[in-house]
């Protein structure tokens, strides 16, 4: 890595911590209750989802105080669903960032409502950080639901995962769906789209009844950006499942290892890894060369 993209990462990190720190800080919440908020969001590993939004957004235009806000809001939302998914009803994980996870330190009831404040206080940052730019808020909505979070979760714990296909669908909606939206509405932020628009490259389609014709030209970017975090979402995750399983770790659950063995494994995350690397290949105004290194951490040979 280069000293120029390790000295922008720190510094977007120390920008984001500063933010979330006030956000909790401000809120109205009792003193012992804010503090179980600020264990579950600090320290806060790679900062990968807000940073993504804001590097995307760097490609149309610098980001400003309200892309700072909601790029907070997205790692709220990742907060929230880290504490829901730790909790012994869903994945039961006892540790999260070599800490113990929040229920385990304070108890279920605690911290189903610190995921739930989270939650709210998300919401709060993207709806003060919008103004006029509602169908952010569209786009967002529609990966935390039906189109990914909730849904992805739901088949992670009940579905019936048979086969690889049916594995990065999981993927694909659990994890790769808030990544996808940080890249989505981080380079459309400044833009003004209808919500006609927005579903059109939610859904990764320009045609049917997706954008006019008239109208295709200025969402190719945008479209760029959800195929970009589409491939990099599902190749984080198979990271994951590669990195544990060459550290020895046992997983909690099926994994990409289930149906490749290693190499086969390794091939799959660098092939999604350059798919989304290919979206990076366009003109932009901003320099993509930092995206271009982010994505390449990930690569495993």
């Amino acid at each position: 890595m280069s000293k120029n993209f390790d000295t922008r990462m720190m510094e977007w990190r120390e920008q984001i911590d500063k933010c979330l720190f006030k956000i909790i800080a401000g809120s109205s919440y009792p003193a012992e209750f804010k503090s179980i908020l600020d264990y579950a969001v600090f320290p806060g590993g790679k900062r990968l989802r807000p940073i993504l939004f804001l590097e995307w957004h760097s490609l149309y235009a610098p980001p400003d105080e309200s892309a700072l806000l909601f790029a907070c809001g997205l790692e709220l939302m990742h907060a929230y669903s880290l504490i829901h998914d730790d909790m012994p009803c869903m994945d039961n994980d006892d540790m999260r960032r070599g800490k113990p996870s929040v229920h385990k330190e304070y108890g279920e009831g605690k911290a189903l409502l610190a995921g739930d404040a989270l939650l709210d206080l998300s919401y709060n940052c993207m709806f003060e950080a919008c103004r006029d730019k509602s169908s952010s808020l569209i786009m967002f909505s529609a990966v935390r639901g039906d189109l990914g979070i909730v849904h992805g979760q739901y088949l992670d714990l009940y579905g019936k995962i048979g086969s690889l296909d049916d594995l990065i669908n999981v993927y694909e909606r659990k994890t790769a769906s808030l990544i996808r939206a940080c890249c989505v509405i981080g380079y459309t932020f400044m833009q003004k789209l209808d919500a006609k628009e927005y579903l059109a490259v939610l859904y990764g389609a320009l045609d049917g009844d997706g954008a006019d014709d008239d109208n295709v030209a200025a969402l190719i970017k945008p479209l760029s950006a959800y195929k970009f975090g589409h491939n990099f979402g599902i190749a984080f995750q198979i990271f994951d499942d590669v990195s544990e399983y060459i550290a020895g770790e046992k997983s909690d659950g099926t994994t990409v290892l289930d149906y490749l063995d290693l190499d086969k494994a390794k091939a799959l995350l660098n092939t999604y890894l350059n798919a989304a690397l290919a979206e990076l290949d366009g003109e932009y105004n901003g320099d993509t060369a930092y995206l271009r290194e982010f994505a390449e951490k990930f690569v495993i040979v």
